[in-house]
């Protein structure tokens, strides 16, 4: 990101460097691109690189020279750095030899947030030529963002301390800077590549117009958008505040509801233009770049404040959907609740044909106001006409979906290429539906069953020999997922919804198992017998009814880590309770001190991502957080620690001055843990804002796993690939990059 870079001409970093380490271990907002570092003096070009003013007996071509006269060599090694990009900051200061091999690589993959269009285009224009290397872009809306993250939540609302947080300061001309910045771009980049980067655009609905109006007139700065996906930034309080200045209570209300409908009548006005401005200018380039579309509710209604919001979802016409259908091969759809106007929008979106199609997410977390047989009706029609749907999530909310004797209304699809899907169901011998459809599909290798589910779900399901064969990913409480490990699935990836009613735990053993953990009843534990699970590498294990530090304390124990020999990356989300009350990073580096002791006998541990609700950040000095946390587990690799809310995760990486032998057979390691402590030393340092997210260079399409909201009932993005052949690879790594570079020269 641009958070990264300065703009003093030596490509300088921004941010802290700590002792001899050689990476950016800062963690600063962004400064200004054009700021200086006065800390640090430029650094000229040495002569010897140019050969200049050498004596006769250094005239001799050097080895250095030698390499950097192949500028595959470079490349080659320069690739190894992809990954994290720290070394890359900090070669683009040792020479500008090296700037200008670094510099384009740093900023193949940019991402941009709107406040800052205008630092990144001062940084392009930096050095001569380096726009003409940006591939792919992500703009995304800092400001909508935060308003998205702002809305009232519906069980409960945000942490106090984030409740009037101010939102990212907005330029005056921000429009144009962006503006300025894709022109740039396109510039650039059509004179040495012949087409724009791809561009995958996230942006709050009431910005779309602002946006609109400074892109009409020069379309073609979006005829490569891969990418459309909408967040409400509904911001109840600002029309609150007007709508209350005078008048009676019902005035009030009055004016507050029509200042709702009137704000909901022009986003949906302004993003109808710009979906026909990016078909144009798509159809008049001969793109077929466009191929997500999504929207995602923050807060529909508005109870708290007697004023119910009667929509969210935009009412597009028909003549805007037909052609944005055709092109789109991921469809999005999330709400809270589902009012009857959201109903007939839904309706109107689901009307046309898509013929692209790959992937549909649809998701209602809360009961609808509408009839939810209307809107269930539209699903089904939807994807009866669309049977090549590869994955399908249609995770809709319902009172009585546990309950319910008829069939469910998923019940009777049927898609030939299904992979993966999240079914609604009431597992129970009398009501075998979930088995009907499973049994229609030979071939799901991921599947979630939704939330709200019973402790006995999933017993039905797990007796089915295919599923068991073919599945891969299993998100679902720990009752369920004991049954399909009982009957010997071979689990990798594994999320964990604990917060089941443990009152059945008794009932939960199979007719021919019985608990063996000593003749006690865990009733918290994932796993509640002796077995080793040597097939799962990850656990993304969610929880809103412990605290943090009771999560941390007990791990050992719930998540049965001893059963797991082969975990490779582990996430915690913690989602409600806000657990012992902790003041300052300070505390929670050694609530994560006491979580790394735990996890050293997790031999091949290599990531570990906590997410909480409730907690502060770690402290932002390196050196502090080491001096707290001294003890890593042995293979660990990357610690990623989100606090919900905030506009970014922090990702550290581990470096180790003196590694484990790698002989040593991997079983054996923790038992070596005490031999080699004075030997081994790692520590935590803080990677730079670039290092995440990643773009997918197949597609254009960025992945994000900073700023979902909500994310428990859809899993974190795990940094590593759990489902393939190889065992666990790390994701967007040189070796899934390199796969992606020869699938796209092999098309051309």
């Amino acid at each position: 990101m641009v958070e990264d870079w300065s703009n003093d001409g030596e490509g300088r970093t921004a941010g802290r460097t700590s002792g001899a380490s050689s990476s950016h271990s800062g963690r600063s907002s962004s400064p200004s691109s054009h700021a200086s570092d006065p800390e640090q003096p430029k650094l000229d070009m040495v002569e010897s690189e140019s050969g200049e003013n050498q004596s006769p007996s250094t005239l001799q071509e050097s080895a250095a020279l030698r390499f950097f006269a192949v500028p595959e060599l470079l490349s080659l090694v320069l690739r190894q750095f992809d990954y994290e990009k720290t070394e890359l900051l900090v070669l683009s200061c040792v020479s500008k030899r090296m700037r200008a091999n670094v510099l384009p690589r740093l900023v193949e993959s940019l991402n941009v947030p709107f406040t800052k269009a205008r630092d990144a285009r001062i940084y392009l224009e930096s050095a001569p030529g380096l726009a003409s290397h940006v591939r792919y872009l992500r703009l995304w809306d800092d400001i909508g963002r935060h308003f998205w993250n702002q809305g009232p939540w519906y069980d409960q609302g945000p942490p106090e301390r984030w409740t009037y947080s101010s939102s990212p300061f907005q330029p005056e001309d921000m429009w144009e800077q962006l503006r300025n910045l894709l022109s740039l771009l396109h510039t650039n980049t059509k004179a040495r590549h012949g087409q724009m980067p791809l561009i995958d655009l996230s942006i709050g609905l009431s910005n779309v117009g602002s946006l609109h109006a400074h892109l009409q007139q020069n379309p073609i700065l979006v005829e490569r958008l891969v990418a459309l996906r909408l967040m409400d930034d509904f911001c109840l309080w600002d029309l609150h505040d007007q709508a209350t200045r005078y008048g009676t209570p019902v005035d009030q209300v009055d004016r507050m509801k029509h200042s709702i409908c009137t704000l909901a009548q022009k986003n949906t006005n302004d993003l109808e233009d710009f979906i026909r401005m990016v078909c144009e200018a798509q159809d008049e380039a001969g793109s077929t770049t466009f191929r997500f579309f999504g929207i995602t509710a923050s807060a529909p209604d508005f109870d708290n404040v007697n004023c119910t919001r009667e929509c969210f979802l935009p009412c597009l016409s028909q003549e805007v959907l037909v052609p944005l259908a055709k092109r789109i091969q991921h469809l999005s759809l999330v709400f809270g609740r589902v009012s009857y106007v959201d109903g007939s929008a839904y309706q109107s979106i689901l009307t046309p044909d898509w013929p692209q199609l790959q992937s549909f997410d649809i998701r209602v977390n809360k009961k609808p106001y509408a009839c939810p047989s209307d809107f269930k009706a539209t699903t089904v029609s939807f994807c009866e006409r669309h049977p090549t749907l590869i994955r399908i999530n249609t995770d809709i909310y319902d009172l009585f979906d546990q309950h319910e004797r008829t069939r469910p209304y998923w019940s009777k699809l049927s898609f030939a290429q299904l992979r993966a899907c999240t079914l609604k169901i009431a597992d129970s011998h009398a009501n075998k539906t979930g088995l009907d459809f499973v049994s229609r599909h030979n071939g799901i290798q991921e599947l979630s069953l939704a939330e709200g589910q019973v402790h006995a779900d999933g017993r039905i399901l797990a007796s089915y020999e295919p599923l068991r064969n073919s599945l891969r990913l299993l998100r679902a409480g720990p009752y369920a997922i004991r049954h399909f490990l009982r009957k010997g699935t071979k689990l990798r990836h594994v999320q964990v919804m604990s917060d089941e009613d443990p009152l059945f735990v008794d009932d939960d053993t199979d007719d021919d198992e019985e608990d063996e953990r000593d003749g006690e009843k865990y009733h918290c534990a994932i796993f509640r017998d002796a077995r080793s699970y040597s097939s799962i590498t990850y656990i993304d294990y969610v929880s809103s009814q412990v605290g943090i530090d009771i999560l941390f304390d007990n791990i050992v124990r719930d998540l049965c880590l001893n059963q797991l020999p082969n975990l490779t990356e582990l996430s915690l989300s913690i989602t409600g309770n806000p657990g012992i009350s902790l003041d300052g990073p300070r505390a929670y580096a050694f609530l994560l001190k006491g979580l790394f002791e735990k996890l050293q006998m997790c031999a091949k541990l290599r990531a570990v991502r906590v997410g909480s609700s409730c907690a502060e950040d770690l402290p932002s000095d390196d050196d502090e957080l080491n001096a707290i946390v001294q003890v890593i587990p042995p293979r660990l690799e990357y610690l990623t620690w989100y606090v919900q809310l905030r506009p970014t995760a922090h990702h550290y990486r581990v470096v180790r001055t003196a590694g484990l032998d790698p002989t040593v057979v991997v079983e054996n390691a923790p038992s070596l843990l005490d031999e080699e402590s004075k030997l081994r030393t790692a520590r935590l340092e803080t990677l730079a804002t670039s290092f995440w997210p990643k773009v997918d260079k197949r597609t254009g399409l960025w992945e994000d796993l900073d700023h979902e909201r909500g994310c428990a009932t859809r899993g974190c993005t795990p940094l590593f690939d759990h489902l393939g052949d190889d065992g666990p690879v790390l994701r967007y790594s040189l070796r899934t990059v390199q796969k992606s570079s020869d699938e796209l020269d092999e098309r051309g």
